[in-house]
């Protein structure tokens, strides 16, 4: 239990653990990582895709936008870095402009993580 900042009253605060954060993280590096350029970009995008649909589904409740929020721009990064490795560009700035993030989105495919609690949305429809 935590306190709320504004009111001090008590709320339930629940979400993922820095040890699942790790983990995540982790295993997008692995999925993106140098060796696998050889690798159509739609087998690693679909790679990817699969462990952040089922993380996100599993830990997506309550109070864990912020550790959405992360996930989802290590995702992009990572992607991003991938791309980057793939086309021998070299400068972070570079790659910035040549693979934004809209574009890892519509052009490849790749997972857009959920930073809202889906209950939230459910209950603005009642």
């Amino acid at each position: 239990m935590s306190r709320g900042a504004k009111t001090g009253k008590p709320y339930p605060n629940v979400r993922p653990a820095d040890k699942s954060l790790t983990k995540i993280k982790a295993r997008l590096t692995e999925l993106t990582g140098r060796n696998l350029t050889p690798i159509p970009l739609s087998g690693v995008a679909g790679t990817v895709n699969r462990s952040l649909r089922g993380w996100a589904n599993y830990f997506h409740y309550r109070n864990s936008s912020q550790a959405m929020n992360k996930v989802r721009y290590h995702a992009e990064d990572r992607l991003r870095i991938h791309l980057m490795k793939r086309h021998k560009v070299k400068d972070r700035g570079t790659g910035f402009r040549l693979f934004p993030s809209a574009h890892l989105y519509r052009r490849h495919g790749l997972y857009k993580v959920p930073t809202r609690a889906g209950w939230n949305s459910a209950h603005a429809l009642a």
